[in-house]
């Protein structure tokens, strides 16, 4: 059948609104996406283990929210200076989704001056997320992975991987959080 120019006009209009909401659809879909998140949104306490070379127990207080235009979320994560922890971490990351890729993002600076890092995950499995990250350090880099858990609505606890040097993924950390 040969499509008449009512027809012919209709099509070509959706399709032009399809064109032109391209990259405000990407942008939509992120925002849509970023509220997977909304769980790190909030100010809270966490207790925990730093269960490296040099172990000891942590505490510390995190605050959390939407930045640069509600396109990130960003976690400041301070511990506590204790007698056992003399050289408190501390940590901006930053959350987002990159809907051309169709996954999650993040970004990593810490304290040290010296570590910073990116990484993706593929979204919620059940109550966990996990960021594999790759964080440039002193020239080199390695591979970890931050592993979030959800109790209800909020963020309970994060655990950190390393790989060892048979490639197997070590814990290096672990926090259970309370949102204050």
């Amino acid at each position: 059948m040969k499509p008449t120019p009512a027809t012919l006009y209709a099509a070509v209009a959706c399709i032009s609104s399809l064109l032109c909401l391209g990259p405000a659809g990407a942008q939509d879909k992120a925002s849509a996406q970023l509220e997977q998140l909304s769980a790190f949104i909030g100010d809270g306490t966490c207790t925990g283990n730093l269960l490296m070379k040099h172990a000891y127990p942590t505490t510390a207080r995190y605050h959390s929210e939407k930045t640069l235009g509600d396109r990130w979320i960003v976690v400041q994560y301070d511990e506590d200076a204790t007698p056992s922890n003399t050289r408190p971490y501390h940590v901006a990351q930053y959350f987002s989704y990159d809907a051309k890729a169709g996954h999650f993002i993040d970004v990593i600076l810490d304290s040290s001056g010296e570590n910073y890092g990116a990484g993706t995950s593929s979204g919620w499995q059940g109550n966990v997320i996990t960021f594999e990250n790759t964080v440039l350090t002193g020239g080199g880099h390695f591979v970890f992975r931050d592993v979030f858990t959800l109790n209800g609505a909020k963020v309970a606890s994060h655990t950190g991987y390393q790989r060892d040097k048979s490639g197997k993924w070590v814990k290096t950390d672990h926090e259970t959080c309370k949102r204050t």
